[in-house]
């Protein structure tokens, strides 16, 4: 890497840098997604003129995430000067191609190393945050075919890159229309042309209009169940109990189920199961289940309401109704709450139900049934394709990059300049490079040789100060950076703060899929 290109880390958001004067345009983590920058919401910090220098972005610049994930890390997208003036931080690694090198290519080859796990292989931090390294990075190997080759390659990958994302974006698409089809296929099923009124019920063909407390059994009004379950009883003494998130999709999710004690559930005898019973998530969700007779016996918690049908109602027409179009806008329309949006019991048993002979219930069940297995059978289906999508996609960007199609364009190529001549002419750059910066390295060592004789490792201590000292949050980079720590202590580093996380000393705030952010407890 360091013979293909220039690899060098941003700026750092210091303090002083964040409330400096000059407050320019930069990239974060947050910005670099794969082959994509977005730059609808670029943060600012001032960079001084010789920074500016040092970190302004040009066209072909390849952005790299340096800190990240294990799985993400690594993750890279091409700069092609879409802001006139932008900077980077130091959790981006900008890697700036020789002209021997086509940027495009080299996108290529670094996708390919994040999809194959090169890069999460040479990371190191926790699970959760790992940093690829510089250093680390630019001894990696990068393939260097004739540039005529690197040019093709890059043309036949984009075009392989607009196919892949065409069909993707479709897929994408229509995956909300047909998991919306469901409830609307229940509803033109059920209802025919009647509309449910959130006011008032309309006029039903055929049937009348109940509430939910007027089909329910007389002995069973709709309840919820368990408050506090109390730890998890691990053997099969325990009784099962549902909570909302073990609804899924109709189901009930029986492996992940916990087990409350037989004291706790027998306090609630009330709201015990039978199968047949049907099951509503009130607590954000409103997912609808039939229990099974597996689960007789079992519990519910204060998150999820039972209806036990009465005799004139059919299970399986009652749970379809409640997953309906119709009956979810009136149930969601009743929701109360910010952060935990909840349905009373006293709207539960408000909700309209639809009523006809049970015949004519099992008649439509019959055909709502078949509908539904149709539609899910599409919606899988539809999952299917993303993930293939997202295969071949990789597949192909790893054939292009060193694979068997990159051989094949190589061998399809006649240009002047070989791939042999490539390497020695960037080798040689790479020398001249090597010494100016060696002797620059030994300048600054002198100065700085009496404030590094004496190594400081890193302890749980200097971790607190340091956090202390930045005044606000830090990122675990912004940390390390701060603690003047060679490449060495990192294991160490990631211990103690794994260390102090679980001693409740230091909070770990994760706002985001991307960002990690650290202060000390209070």
């Amino acid at each position: 890497m360091s013979e293909a290109g220039e690899a060098i880390v941003g700026q750092q958001r210091t303090p002083a840098a964040a409330s400096g004067p000059d407050n320019r345009l930069y990239l974060r983590v947050a910005n670099v997604f794969d082959d994509r920058l977005d730059l609808e919401e670029l943060a600012t910090m001032s960079f001084l003129p010789e920074a500016r220098l040092r970190y302004r972005l040009q066209a072909g610049d390849v952005l790299l995430c340096e800190g990240q994930s294990r799985e993400l890390v690594g993750r890279c997208a091409l700069f092609n000067g879409e802001v006139e003036e932008l900077y980077f931080q130091n959790h981006v690694i900008r890697f700036r191609p020789h002209e021997e090198i086509h940027p495009d290519f080299a996108l290529l080859v670094f996708r390919t190393y994040q999809y194959s796990g090169v890069f999460s292989a040479l990371a190191r931090g926790t699970t959760n945050i790992v940093n690829l390294g510089l250093k680390r990075f630019r001894d990696l190997p990068f393939p260097v075919p004739p540039l005529e080759v690197q040019r093709e390659i890059a043309e036949r990958a984009r075009e392989v890159q607009d196919l892949v994302d065409l069909t993707t974006d479709s897929l994408q698409k229509t995956s909300p229309i047909v998991s919306d089809l469901p409830r609307k296929v229940r509803d033109r099923i059920i209802l025919g042309d009647t509309r449910l009124d959130p006011d008032a019920t309309t006029e039903l063909v055929g049937g009348e209009w109940r509430k939910a407390s007027e089909v329910v059994d007389a002995s069973a009004p709709i309840v919820y169940g368990i408050l506090q379950p109390g730890p998890d009883i691990a053997d099969e003494d325990g009784v099962p109990y549902i909570r909302g998130q073990d609804l899924r999709e109709g189901e009930i999710l029986e492996d992940q189920l916990r087990r409350t004690s037989p004291e706790i559930a027998q306090k609630y005898e009330r709201s015990a199961l039978r199968p047949g019973d049907v099951l509503l998530g009130i607590i954000r969700h409103t997912r609808v289940a039939i229990v099974p007779q597996e689960l007789d016996g079992a519990q519910i918690t204060q998150g999820t309401a039972r209806l036990r049908p009465a005799a004139e109602i059919d299970s399986s027409f009652l749970a379809h109704w409640l997953a309906s179009g119709a009956a979810q806008a009136w149930l969601r329309g009743r929701m109360r709450g910010i952060n935990m949006p909840g349905l009373n019991l006293a709207d539960v048993r408000q909700l309209p139900v639809p009523l006809f002979s049970i015949e004519k219930q099992r008649e439509l069940v019959a055909l709502l049934d078949d509908a539904i297995s149709e539609l899910d059978l599409l919606r899988e289906k539809l999952e299917t394709g993303l993930s293939r999508s997202t295969m071949i996609e990789r597949a192909l960007i790893s054939s292009l990059a060193y694979g068997t199609l990159a051989e094949e364009i190589s061998r399809g190529q006649t240009g002047t300049r070989t791939s042999t001549d490539l390497v020695s002419s960037l080798r040689a750059k790479g020398g001249n490079a090597s010494r100016e910066s060696g002797r620059k390295a030994v300048a600054a060592k002198k100065r700085t040789s009496a404030r590094a004789s004496v190594k400081v490792p890193p302890s749980r201590d200097r971790l607190i100060e340091a956090l202390r000292a930045a005044g606000t949050r830090a990122t675990p980079e912004e940390l390390y950076t701060s603690l003047a720590l060679t490449e060495e202590d990192i294991d160490e580093f990631y211990f103690l703060l794994r260390d102090l996380e679980t001693n409740g000393l230091v909070q770990v705030h994760r706002p985001d899929d991307t960002a990690v952010f650290l202060e000390v407890s209070s």
